[in-house]
């Protein structure tokens, strides 16, 4: 078992996420930026103007850089690489493939499909290296289950296929039971991995991916007159009130994991578990406190890094901050400031380095939608 956060088994197992890819890909290049100085930003506070470069393909060719990442043959056919000749991280794909469903539903459900013909017995799915045949541990089984469930449910709503939602709903049930359900601690939070992996311990992220999953699939459950809604709406419920505990009132801040972490304010993991309660609107019994918490965790990142939006704080972009920060913050500019510095860094000459993964793609996508939308009700 790990001892810690920042230790033994938890520092290893959170750091595959990135350091897998930064064997794989060379260091991030230099390169001129893709949007203009006024382009990123919306003008004055009193009312705001979106660039229309911003939103046409042409600006940001989400379509290729998607393409460049498509596995078109073999067993893994329909899967998405993570970066270009990059690995299979489902839990990326899971990601990034939930800003596209009304774009290319076809290619979003042979993915939800090939998911769970790659399930095993245990509903655990494992990642794939970049030989696209050779297995790897995935480096979660929670935040993989919960991002696929939401991932699914947006499918679904967004296409109205109730067909595929019915011929698979029983594997999306032993998913979310297997991985979440049967998982859950004392404390109320899920595991990491599923017993009796050593690692038990409860990661904030994860824990509102978790919660975001289970909440997603329990109300369409509940609109669907599943007999079963109300089981699994109440473990997002219960989870919810779980999570907020995790706010340490004496440091003012979220804690980034259930076991004892030493303070600190590193970009990653102490700042950006900050804002994923507010990211996924985690709610427990407490609706004045949940307001104080939910917006305390943006409060101590900023805090902290001033120029989270204008300076690169990390090998990867975390773009998950400036989609954020328009989503619930309601400040496009800000977004759109981390979305210029981002291109000019991570896409130099939009040529994907390999540090624009999957789940970057979808959050450049979801930017730009925030950022017309808010711009056209200002």
């Amino acid at each position: 078992m790990a001892t810690g956060c920042d230790g033994g088994t938890g520092s290893e197992w959170r750091s595959t996420r990135r350091s897998v890819f930064s064997s794989l890909f060379p260091s991030v290049i230099l390169g001129s930026c893709l949007l203009s100085a006024s382009e990123n930003a919306f003008g004055g506070q009193d009312k705001a103007t979106v660039p229309a470069p911003l939103t046409g393909a042409d600006t940001f060719p989400w379509q290729r850089l998607l393409n460049e990442l498509a596995v078109t043959s073999g067993p893994y056919a329909g899967a998405r690489r993570s970066a270009p000749d990059g690995p299979i991280s489902w839990y990326f794909a899971n990601l990034g493939l939930a800003f596209f469903t009304a774009d290319i539903p076809d290619a979003v459900r042979g993915y939800l499909n090939l998911y769970l013909k790659s399930l095993n017995a245990q509903n655990v799915i494992s990642d794939v290296a970049a030989d696209l045949s050779t297995p790897v541990a995935p480096d979660s089984n929670d935040a993989y289950a919960g991002t696929f469930l939401s991932l699914a449910v947006g499918y679904v709503r967004s296409t109205g296929d109730s067909v595929w939602w019915k011929a698979n709903l029983s594997s999306l049930k032993a998913l979310a039971y297997s991985n979440l359900l049967t998982q859950v601690k004392p404390n109320g939070l899920v595991r990491a991995f599923q017993s009796p992996n050593a690692n038990g311990i409860g990661y904030l992220m994860d824990q509102c991916e978790a919660y975001a999953g289970l909440r997603d699939f329990g109300q369409y459950l509940l609109e669907t007159n599943d007999t079963d809604a109300a089981y699994f709406a109440s473990f997002a419920m219960n989870l919810g009130i779980a999570i907020h505990t995790q706010f340490d009132y004496n440091a003012n801040l979220w804690n980034w994991c259930d076991v004892p972490s030493p303070p600190g304010n590193a970009w990653y993991p102490n700042l950006t578990a900050q804002i994923y309660p507010h990211l996924y609107d985690v709610h427990s019994a407490d609706a004045p406190g949940d307001y104080y918490r939910l917006h305390q965790g943006f409060q101590v990142l900023t805090a902290a890094v001033p120029s989270w939006s204008t300076q690169p704080q990390d090998l990867y972009p975390w773009l998950v901050v400036g989609y954020y920060t328009a989503l619930r913050q309601g400040q496009p500019r800000e977004a759109l400031s981390m979305l210029s510095m981002v291109l000019q860094y991570y896409l130099p000459g939009s040529v994907n380095t390999g540090r624009l993964l999957i789940s970057e793609i979808g959050y450049v996508r979801g930017i730009i939608a925030l950022a017309t939308s808010l711009g056209r009700a200002a």
